[in-house]
């Protein structure tokens, strides 16, 4: 019988990043490591971004914070995919993001996937979806970047438009060069919608 159990997050405080997925899959949760599916690209991007200083996989996923970086799941329950998750899934992890976001103090909390985007803030009637990049809202007191989901199922971005979007986040998180985003910078902070 294969492994599902939810996988441990892996943060320390003051993170550079918090990578936020929507929830493990079902490879990742039998394997008990983040992003082990084989055609996901998260790793690769991590290293061609320069996030990180060496080439990682899936196994790697605990060495993480060392780098100031770090990983959660919007929810905990691994499933096939998000249609497989509940309201109560969805809404019980809004409240764990919001405590886990409080306790380690990331600078930026990195979306993994475009959906995750409206489970945290409700879009209205005719909004436009959000597009990849910095985001003009805050979880908590944390920065907040949109990134395509890494999955290989993911057809809707090519690994360029990918990469071009982990190099942005790379450039928001760099000490000595703050991102341009054309905006001001928020002024108050959302909470999530309950």
């Amino acid at each position: 019988m294969p492994r599902r159990q939810p996988l441990p997050d892996h943060l320390a405080t003051e993170l550079r990043i918090l990578f936020v997925g929507i929830n493990p899959g079902l490879r990742s949760a039998a394997l008990g490591h983040h992003y082990a599916g084989p055609s996901n690209r998260f790793w690769k991007l991590l290293y061609e971004a320069n996030l990180v200083p060496e080439r990682l996989n899936y196994r790697d996923d605990g060495r993480l914070p060392q780098w100031g970086l770090g990983l959660t799941n919007l929810a905990s329950r691994p499933t096939a995919g998000l249609a497989d998750l509940t309201a109560r899934d969805l809404a019980s992890g809004r409240q764990v993001l919001r405590q886990k976001i409080r306790r380690y103090r990331p600078r930026v909390v990195a979306l993994l996937g475009m959906t995750l985007y409206p489970a945290l803030f409700p879009l209205e009637p005719r909004q436009p979806a959000p597009r990849p990049g910095l985001q003009a809202v805050t979880l908590v007191d944390a920065r907040v970047v949109l990134l395509p989901n890494p999955s290989g199922r993911n057809a809707a971005y090519s690994y360029h438009s990918m990469l071009e979007a982990f190099r942005m986040l790379a450039q928001v998180v760099a000490p000595t060069h703050p991102p341009t985003t054309g905006e001001s910078p928020p002024s108050d902070t959302l909470e999530f919608s309950r």
